[in-house]
């Protein structure tokens, strides 16, 4: 039997070890762009979460409760006023003839 040389033997072994090589890195590839969708989807998940729990705290606060009123309140107080002024303006003579005549000249055309 013939002895092989050292380069011999390193280069048969470097040719055999090639194929489990790019098998390895192709594998390595595959884990990275799982793992890669993974911690994109785990971050947006964290940001959402911060963002919801941080609302729900401040909101919570008893001075945000009671803006929260203030401002519901505020808003149909506004909302009654205008009610009452329109009723008002609707009401005046002049203002009916006004939109009678607007009415009427849209009305021929």
């Amino acid at each position: 039997m013939k002895e092989n040389s050292l380069g011999q033997v390193f280069v048969r072994n470097l040719v055999a070890s090639i194929p489990w090589g790019i098998i390895f890195l192709v594998l390595l590839l595959i884990a990275s762009l799982g793992i890669r969708q993974q911690i994109k989807e785990s971050m947006q998940y964290a940001a959402k979460m911060a963002i919801t729990e941080t609302s729900s705290k401040v909101l919570s606060y008893p001075m945000f409760t009671r803006i929260k009123q203030n401002t519901k309140e505020s808003i149909e107080f506004s909302a009654k006023k205008l009610r009452q002024e329109l009723k008002g303006l609707l009401n005046d003579p002049q203002v009916k003839e006004d939109l009678k005549e607007i009415l009427g000249s849209s009305s021929k055309r």
